[in-house]
């Protein structure tokens, strides 16, 4: 999906790495980690479901080169939402996950979306920072927690370049290859894009936050759908306040082509303890709710363009 975007992160690279390919043969130049992406299922139904920052493999220079604790560097980590999401892939959906952190390679921006200040040698011209990016939340982020700075020093742009192709760039081909699949199969494909959330006062601390760009990623139909299931299980719930869905719901939602995209936010206390990081005893109960609510919109994408 896309294809000229990933051309041009391709072509970035080839500059970036001169005589190193941009496609990456198994295994080569990378941390002996699991596999960056991992995809179960097929595309037995409408529905893709994704969780692209509950990975929870900390390479061990990463984490030596860091400046803050390990505990630290986990309070973004949207923690367990895979497991979460196992049920509703037994439906049928297709599951796509990332196993590194967020805090590493964050998937959820553009591959270039990265500040000037964390490098140490010349920057590309292909870099284009975001306020995000600037803000050091960018593909590679400078900061975390409470705007703690991950690094001791600077580092150089080799070592940006190299997630994205080792990390960023593995993620979203899978992620796109499985949205073509279960669009080809269908007709149409939504992706739920899961994740989790500190409670945002700011908004009536919501339990879910349903995230569709104000209406530009997914069919209002759909989304006012998952709202309806969730309130009717007695959650509470917010519309893009203040989550409204990054560069993935940005990204792959084009409704008029039949793909949509819907960002799903969960309040993180529903289902752990956020100081130790432990599942508590609700975990299963907003597992199930996952289940119901994919159920629910796999009925709904069938009857969508029923006549």
């Amino acid at each position: 999906m896309k294809n000229i975007t990933h051309s041009l992160i391709h072509r970035g690279l080839a500059r970036v790495l001169p005589g190193m390919p941009a496609s990456i043969p198994e295994g080569a130049d990378r941390v002996q980690a699991p596999s960056p992406v991992l995809v179960s299922g097929q595309p037995a139904t409408p529905v893709v479901l994704a969780s692209p920052h509950s990975g929870r493999f900390y390479p061990e220079a990463f984490v030596l080169a860091s400046r803050q604790s390990l505990a630290i560097l986990r309070s973004g980590e949207d923690s367990y939402v895979e497991e979460l999401a196992t049920d509703a892939h037994t439906l049928g959906p297709m599951l796509v996950h990332a196993t590194f952190p967020r805090v590493f390679c964050d998937v959820n921006r553009a591959a270039w979306d990265l500040d000037p200040r964390m490098f140490n040698t010349p920057i590309p011209a292909f870099v284009r920072a975001t306020h995000r990016g600037l803000a050091g939340l960018g593909s590679v982020p400078r900061i975390v927690a409470d705007n703690r700075q991950i690094y001791r020093t600077r580092m150089p742009f080799m070592e940006a370049a190299l997630r994205i192709r080792d990390y960023w760039m593995p993620y979203h081909a899978a992620l796109a290859t499985a949205l073509r699949q279960t669009h080809a199969q269908h007709g149409t494909a939504l992706l739920l894009d899961l994740h989790s959330m500190p409670d945002a006062p700011e908004a009536g601390n919501p339990d879910f936050v349903l995230g569709d760009v104000h209406g530009a990623s997914c069919a209002s139909a759909l989304a006012d759908k998952a709202e309806e299931i969730l309130q009717d299980m007695g959650f509470k719930t917010s519309r893009n306040t203040p989550y409204a869905g990054g560069y993935i719901t940005q990204h792959y939602g084009r409704p008029r082509e039949g793909l949509h995209a819907l960002q799903i936010e969960m309040r993180r206390s529903l289902y752990m303890d956020e100081k130790t990081r432990e599942k508590n005893r609700d975990f299963s109960i907003l597992k199930h709710a996952i289940s119901q609510l994919t159920e629910g919109m796999i009925t709904t994408l069938r009857t969508l363009d029923s006549p």
